[in-house]
């Protein structure tokens, strides 16, 4: 299994190779988290939350919310929100519900979500928009299902575009990442990582992209020379 191809194009093939992925690795999933990014990951998704600024009684989407992670450090800072938690992957939900037992779970894809327009006055995505097998489809989506002045946060990966970091970081994630994840669960799983990070969108041509679909006011934090990124968007419009 460690030899698993993630050579695959955007469809079903891949959604389904995505799926069966990260079904496989549920149950290290946070262990591999903690070790890979040196525990900053939950200090990443307390940021976005504060960019975010939740409210209570507010509606909240965690969309691909995997173990429930982003959805945790979300009720954490605002117990009143209301939060519904959605991923394709039923082992993930499954993990979810030990950390977020009051929250609504889901399963669905990004691009076909089953909520109704303007339900959501906040949607957290916690690295998991570069798993989108369509990407444009599916923030139309969070559009659509976004209230009016509601905000979009996204938490996400990026190639550092230059500096010493830059060789730095491709050798972490070309040598080390599978490595690591080869020996605690399956390499092919940190080398589609790699990959998709080098194929998700720079962050000028996401925040672009955001912007063509309707989000405005977009605002960004940067972590570790430009590996980690926040972005925040809102829907045009009066709440």
């Amino acid at each position: 299994m460690s030899h698993k191809s993630t050579d695959l194009s955007s469809g079903a093939d891949r959604k389904h190779f995505i799926r069966g992925m990260f079904d496989e690795i549920a149950g290290r999933y946070d262990l591999l988290n903690r070790l890979l990014t040196f525990g900053r990951d939950r200090y990443w998704r307390r940021e976005l939350v504060r960019l975010l600024d939740p409210q209570p009684r507010e509606r909240a989407l965690d969309l691909a919310c995997g173990t429930g992670d982003q959805g945790r450090a979300l009720l954490d800072s605002e117990p009143g929100v209301h939060l519904v938690g959605a991923d394709p992957v039923s082992g993930m939900l499954r993990l979810a519900g030990g950390k977020i037992p009051a929250a609504g779970l889901v399963c669905c894809e990004a691009e076909a979500l089953p909520f109704p327009a303007h339900c959501f006055q906040l949607i957290t995505i916690a690295f998991g928009v570069r798993n989108f097998t369509m990407l444009e489809a599916s923030l139309k989506e969070l559009h659509r299902v976004l209230a009016p002045g509601g905000r979009l946060g996204v938490l996400e990966f990026a190639v550092p575009r230059s500096g010493l970091l830059a060789p730095l970081y491709r050798w972490y994630m070309t040598w080390v990442l599978p490595r690591v994840g080869g020996l605690l669960s399956r390499s092919y799983a940190y080398r589609y990582l790699t990959e998709s990070i080098e194929q998700f969108p720079d962050p000028d041509r996401f925040i672009r992209l955001l912007e063509s679909i309707g989000f405005s006011g977009i605002a960004t934090r940067n972590f570790l020379g430009g590996t980690v990124w926040i972005y925040r968007g809102i829907k045009e419009g009066e709440i």
